[in-house]
């Protein structure tokens, strides 16, 4: 009997062990990441800790290696990555090339109602949500007070009630154009990036435009060179060559002239305020222009967190991101490591309520709260972003020079209509 009770009690513990649950194994996410973003550790610390088991593994390169790296490991199907930052312009091309995993399926179907629509619209592409953005960015009219104090002008409002039309920025442009009493050129307008679409768009979006590309993405014709387009061309082109009150230089030196003080009002974002700060900038700030009769808009879009299509680790890799990007404490709380704007909504909400933002010029961050909720606008979303970009930026860079607005951007969308045809493949 005693034999017979052994066999059975093993046959029972043997059976119990079967419908136990099997120990997890323990989980290293490698997250490749710029390094910036070192500065996140105790939010990656924060992760581990309410998530016995999971390792974050940190590998950081420089900006200047990032794509490489990606195109390099992901393109060869490589696992060592399970997540990484995604610049939010090649989402889509990244998609395409099968590099990043849907997330909507790995993630809790209420987590992306915590984002912006604008920053949840740029990283959709084909119905499917492919990165969550880490954060965001927002752009400001600043102006040299000294400038307007010497001519003896009002400072712009700061408030979104009291935003300018570019109508408004072209006149007080004339005024603030100048040579002074030492000789020196005193300018009334510049762009910090100088032809470039990411702050060039919203003046044809703030007209009315509302696509640059087919809803496919491969075709520009009739929307890169839309009406709205072709007169945002001719405002930008009058800045240089009609009303002369912008300066004919590249992105690398319309930021040293405003801190310089040659330059009266410039479009620009807050990430440029410690360059005015140490050049000792008597300066303030305005809500984005917009063209009198269109609508309020303002650029956005920065970097996003995606999971690896190749990554072994997926389910774990796409809560990691979700925790990043749409946990609203955690949100608040890298908001205020990073300092780089959010694009979760609580995280926004709690900026413009925070005395910590109370004083200039930190209070910028409750104008860029505001315009990230209220008047953001993601740039094309399309395969072949950056072939479409530099073409633009080409045509824009020509106007400035003299060119048509009209024959710019109709050589444009020729020539980007060629470049987007190797996606439809």
């Amino acid at each position: 009997m005693k034999k017979w009770a052994s066999i059975a009690l093993a046959l029972v513990l043997c059976m119990s062990c079967l419908t136990l649950p099997a120990l997890a194994e323990d989980v290293t996410l490698n997250f490749l990441i710029m390094p910036d973003l070192e500065i996140l550790q105790p939010t990656f610390d924060l992760y581990e800790e309410e998530n016995p088991g999971v390792k974050i593994n940190v590998e950081v390169l420089p900006f200047d290696n990032m794509f490489e790296a990606i195109e390099v490991r992901l393109g060869s199907g490589e696992s060592s990555i399970d997540a990484f930052l995604v610049d939010v312009t090649v989402v889509a091309n990244y998609a395409l090339k099968g590099y990043l995993a849907p997330l909507e399926d790995k993630i809790a179907a209420e987590s992306p109602k915590n984002l912006t629509d604008a920053a949840l619209d740029s990283v959709t592409y084909n119905e499917h949500i492919y990165a969550l953005p880490l954060y965001s960015s927002c752009v400001q009219l600043y102006y040299n007070k000294d400038l307007f104090d010497q001519k003896g002008i009002a400072y712009p409002d700061s408030a979104a009630e009291g935003r300018l039309t570019w109508e408004q920025v072209v006149e007080l442009g004339k005024q603030l154009t100048y040579v002074d009493e030492n000789g020196k050129q005193i300018y009334g307008l510049v762009f910090e990036q100088v032809n470039r679409p990411y702050q060039l768009l919203p003046l044809a979006q703030s007209l009315g435009a509302t696509q640059f590309v087919s809803e496919d993405g491969l075709v520009s014709t009739g929307y890169t060179n839309s009406p709205e387009m072709v007169k945002a061309g001719q405002f930008y082109s009058d800045t240089f060559n009609t009303w002369k009150i912008s300066p004919k230089v590249g992105a690398d030196e319309s930021t040293n002239l405003f801190t310089s003080g040659q330059v009266a009002m410039y479009v620009g974002g807050s990430w440029q305020i410690p360059a005015m700060q140490s050049a000792n900038l008597n300066f303030g700030y305005a809500p984005h222009p917009y063209f009198e009769g269109g609508k309020a808009v303002t650029p956005t879009g920065s970097w996003c967190a995606g999971v690896s299509a190749y990554s072994k680790n997926q389910a774990e890799a796409a809560k990691f991101v979700e925790f990043l990007t749409c946990n609203n404490d955690v949100a608040i709380q890298n908001f205020k490591l990073i300092k780089n704007l959010p694009s979760n909504i609580a995280a926004l909400e709690s900026i413009e309520t925070d005395p910590a933002y109370e004083n200039f010029p930190d209070d910028v961050a409750k104008l860029s709260a505001y315009e990230s909720l209220n008047t953001a606008m993601s740039r094309p979303k399309m395969a072949g972003y950056t072939e479409w970009q530099n073409i633009v930026e080409k045509a824009f860079s020509d106007m400035m020079n003299g060119a048509e607005p009209q024959a710019a951007l109709d050589g444009a969308v020729a020539e980007i209509d060629r470049q987007l045809q190797k996606y439809a493949e």
